[in-house]
């Protein structure tokens, strides 16, 4: 049986939050990256977070965010998660878990030697994704796969361009913690939708349910 969590991020109405945790992700993200076309404002977070579960994971995306106010965002929504999108040192990632917080360092893979600052991250978990320049994430398309890592990242999300077709092959080479939609589970941008989310989840517990 292969174990993963999921996790369904960019997240911008209430409504859409409760969905996805009533269909069954573990984790709930919100971007807080002005030019993300998913931006939500700190009071939109905070009736996305009011109407879901205590037991949902809470996850904020920043993108280069100052320390100080990166925190108190964090302690003002109550967030189990910070994911950290931009050029954060691991001394800015180490300020925010001893503050409590766990911490999701996004990274780009080029190459096989990007691997190797996965490894050396002192984040609790580290993420690969397909950024840009300009979106720095969620730009609906996936790495490379083909560059697979040497050994195992046994504290890996998975994301970037996550699909019901896709993500089978994802979990088979890269065995994450836990995967990551976006786009995937959208109508556009911003706007889950319901249909794309059973289908989607029903196809994550088809694979962790396998023998």
């Amino acid at each position: 049986m292969t174990s993963f969590r999921v996790k369904v991020c960019g997240i911008t109405r209430p409504g859409d939050g409760l969905m996805a945790t009533e269909v069954g992700a573990e984790l709930i993200g919100m971007i807080f990256y002005r030019r993300s076309p998913r931006f939500v404002q700190p009071h939109e977070a905070e009736a996305i977070i009011s109407e879901l579960p205590r037991a949902v994971a809470r996850v904020g995306v920043f993108v280069d965010e100052p320390v100080q106010s990166l925190l108190e965002l964090a302690v003002r929504l109550d967030l189990d998660y910070v994911q950290l999108h931009g050029n954060e040192s691991d001394d800015q990632i180490d300020q925010v878990r001893r503050e409590g917080f766990e911490v999701i360092k996004a990274f780009r893979i080029l190459g096989l030697a990007d691997w190797e600052s996965l490894y050396s991250s002192s984040a609790d978990l580290v993420m690969v994704d397909n950024a840009t320049a300009e979106l720095k994430g969620g730009t609906g398309r996936t790495f490379d796969w083909s560059i697979e890592p040497p050994r195992p990242v046994t504290n890996l999300v998975l994301s970037g361009g996550l699909t019901v077709d896709n993500i089978e092959d994802g979990v088979a080479r890269f065995d994450p913690a836990i995967v990551d939609v976006n786009s995937g589970v959208e109508s556009s941008p911003g706007v889950k939708s319901k249909a794309m989310l059973i289908e989607f989840m029903g196809k994550c517990d088809r694979i962790r349910n396998a023998k």
